[in-house]
């Protein structure tokens, strides 16, 4: 019997294979052993009840959770699309979870989708298709967290006490413009709404003629366009020179707090385990052939996508030809793989990644502009420095770069792309551009970038 911190939890799945059987069987034991009370028929089929359907109903009602596991035979008998008197139980399953879910008055979804492969997610039956879907990889243990926080009810993240609203950035009534300020400082803050580029162009070309209160305003102007498009460092010298040129207490008052805030957004871009560090200690983890360690550091998608080229650029291999691709690129792209073909990808990957990367060394750093993208992505370039810290020209930025796209995984910075593009897995695999007036940068041509998956 479940308890009030142990769920009780039901897997319906459709007998496509004995291998498919024996990882649904790994699923249900892996449950079990972190907390979540999981069942299925592999544990009464040695006394079966007399009567299938009664048993299957009264385990759904029992459970606080049903894991439905999608695949294309699962779909086909849940439609009642399968020949008769084949994939009964899946049949029975799905009228019951059909007939609960029309009738049901809660909102919690008892009913979850999971998945073995991304390739299934088409074969979840449309009355779950609006859930959340769980991708519980084979050989990957770190896939099955997910889905345990959901049954175990253990979010990773709980709201912070609510504090002090602090002063933001506004474009209208909290912006540096006053009555009293030089009319060309006005136009060009009005221009900054539709055209910053050429608004910051006006400022700089008027700074010389500008003395005093006016010379700070505009300056301070300068800095929150910049600070607008993500150019954080100019955003900052430029509040330096509003506060060195006898600014008013308004201007006083607006560089002051948004230092503050371009400070916050620097830390956070470099801070231990910020998206710039993890960029780093990828690239050392390559360096020092540490694949294990370098793997881990590329979010799922990257690893997928990958593995998938790896296997179209070998597809006609004899010993690629042996599996299945998408079962074979889901196994490969494990953070641990046991898959016999593991040794020779990872090995060739190595050697793809130091081909890539080997140049960059400890006199490379990464541009000091933050360059989010969105909420969960974030561009980190890292460029020669002789040394020296880079800040970084927006206009002609360094002359070689190595782009990074970063995304944030359950608050964990990885790698997600060799430049700016998102991967997207298929066949062959393939990446969308982002682009350039997103990410505030042009890729340059002579970095090897492409020669680690990203084409």
């Amino acid at each position: 019997m479940h308890t009030d911190s142990t769920p009780r939890v039901f897997i319906s799945y459709s007998h496509d294979s004995s291998e498919h059987r024996e990882r649904v069987l790994n699923l249900v034991q892996a449950l079990r052993r972190n907390g979540v009370d999981a069942w299925a028929d592999f544990f009464v089929e040695s006394d079966p009840p007399a009567n299938w359907p009664i048993w299957m109903h009264a385990q759904v009602e029992e459970a606080d959770f049903v894991l439905v596991i999608a695949t294309e035979t699962y779909a086909r008998r849940f439609n009642q699309k399968e020949a008769p008197g084949v994939g009964a139980g899946v049949r029975w399953e799905g009228t019951l979870i059909t007939a609960d879910i029309y009738y049901s008055t809660t909102e919690k979804m008892k009913y979850i989708p999971v998945v073995f492969s991304p390739d299934d997610s088409p074969h979840i039956p449309k009355p779950l298709s609006l859930t959340n879907r769980y991708v519980v990889s084979p050989g990957d243990d770190s896939s099955l967290i997910p889905l345990l926080r959901h049954l175990l009810q253990s979010p990773e993240f709980v709201p912070a006490q609510i504090g002090e609203a602090p002063p933001l950035l506004s474009r209208e009534s909290d912006s540096v413009a006053n009555s009293t300020m030089d009319p060309r400082i006005s136009a060009a803050i009005r221009l900054g709404n539709t055209n910053p580029l050429k608004a910051i162009n006006d400022l700089t070309a008027i700074l010389d003629s500008l003395r005093g209160p006016q010379r700070a305003a505009a300056y301070c102007a300068l800095g929150e366009l910049n600070q607008r498009l993500g150019h954080w460092a100019p955003a900052l010298t430029a509040y330096q020179r509003a506060l060195e040129s006898h600014p008013d207490k308004q201007t006083t008052d607006v560089a002051g707090r948004n230092i503050r805030l371009a400070l916050d957004a620097m830390d956070a871009h470099f801070r231990e385990g910020g998206p710039v560090d993890t960029a780093n200690k990828f690239v050392k983890a390559v360096k020092k052939k540490k694949m294990n360690r370098a793997w881990e550091l590329l979010t799922p998608t990257l690893r997928l996508v990958l593995a998938q080229a790896w296997i179209w650029a070998n597809k006609d291999h004899p010993n690629i030809t042996l599996y299945e691709r998408g079962e074979l690129a889901s196994s490969l792209s494990a953070v641990k793989s046991n898959h016999p073909l593991a040794r020779d990808f990872m090995v060739t990957q190595l050697g793809e990644f130091q081909s890539a990367f080997m140049a960059i060394d400890e006199t490379w750093g990464a541009a000091s502009n933050p360059r989010p993208i969105g909420v969960d992505y974030e561009l980190v370039l890292l460029s020669p420095t002789g040394g020296d810290v880079i800040i970084f020209d927006e206009r002609t930025g360094p002359l070689r770069t190595a782009p990074f796209l970063m995304k944030q995984l359950m608050g964990q910075w990885r790698v997600e792309g060799f430049g700016p593009a998102y991967p997207i897995p298929g066949w062959p695999p393939s990446s969308e551009e982002i682009p350039a007036e997103v990410t505030n940068y042009t890729a340059v041509p002579n970095f090897r970038s492409s020669e680690a998956g990203n084409e």
